[in-house]
């Protein structure tokens, strides 16, 4: 069963976990990967939550330094805000999330406007900082108009759609052919939403012998010091890692997901050497 056909089923998921403040979620979108914290449940109305990201997920995605953020945020307790070149401000949420660490994040809707808002009013923000927001932005509204003509030739616009979309817009960054991407293939396999979730850090433990969230906040700990995480390998090297990972799962998937995986992290920890700096099983 494909996604498309997925995503047309009117059935609900069966055994989704309730939505909650603090919910945390890793979010697949574009091919950028966003750690996220539900803020409101309700934030978009009755069962419809409103999400916002930190000042990491903003300098890796969106370019601006997460100091340079942080150095301007103002206010206390549930007064705080964010105060850009132009004057505008924008709230800052603090959410204690599931796992029982505070999180400082800003809705995903006020992120764009912040952007758009630095893009116009750079004030210091350097040339390299105000190119990288510029095609954050290019590429959403881009996808944002195709979506709306293709909904108005089609009359629907289906994760088919979207997902060609994706890939042509690749195709015009690179001038090189995409490949069959990791989360194509899982959603092809009519897997549940959070199947992805679990298989990713299904990578990452059997590459670092921790989970996604927490060799990243390793990395975060120990940002600046050559001893990174319990592996002693960078964030760079990491993620290169995982995305060789991925793409192995994917040229050497054979009909099972689970198999391709521990094949996959098998041949990866050997090229990345990270067998000998696995944590001590007993």
């Amino acid at each position: 069963m494909s996604q498309d056909d997925v995503d047309a089923t009117s059935d609900a998921p069966q055994n989704v976990p309730a939505i909650r403040a603090g919910s945390l979620i890793t979010v697949t979108f574009e091919e950028r990967e966003f750690q996220s914290i539900v803020i409101d449940p309700n934030g978009l109305g009755h069962g419809e939550p409103s999400i916002g990201f930190g000042f990491r997920m903003a300098q890796k995605h969106i370019g601006i330094p997460r100091q340079t953020l942080a150095d301007r945020v103002a206010g206390s307790g549930d007064n705080r805000y964010l105060k850009t070149p132009s004057g505008s401000r924008y709230r800052v949420a603090g959410i204690r999330g599931e796992d029982n660490n505070d999180y400082i994040v800003i809705e995903v809707s006020d992120w764009f406007d912040l952007s758009l808002d630095m893009l116009i009013n750079p004030g210091r923000t350097t040339k390299a900082t105000q190119e990288k927001i510029g095609a954050f932005l290019r590429w959403f509204a881009i996808k944002g108009f195709y979506a709306e003509a293709i909904t108005a030739l089609k009359g629907v616009y289906t994760g088919k759609s979207s997902r060609a979309t994706t890939r042509w817009l690749i195709t015009r960054q690179s001038g090189k052919p995409v490949r069959k991407t990791y989360t194509d293939l899982i959603s092809e396999l009519g897997a549940h939403p959070s199947t992805y979730g679990k298989l990713t850090n299904k990578i990452y433990e059997g590459l670092f012998g921790l989970n996604a969230v927490e060799m990243r906040r390793e990395w975060d700990l120990m940002a600046g010091s050559n001893r990174i995480a319990r592996n002693h390998i960078t964030e760079e090297e990491g993620l290169e890692a995982v995305k060789f990972c991925e793409d192995l799962v994917v040229r050497i998937f054979a009909g099972d997901i689970e198999q391709a995986h521990e094949d996959a992290i098998a041949l990866t920890v050997r090229k990345f050497n990270l067998h000998p700096q696995f944590p001590e099983r007993r």
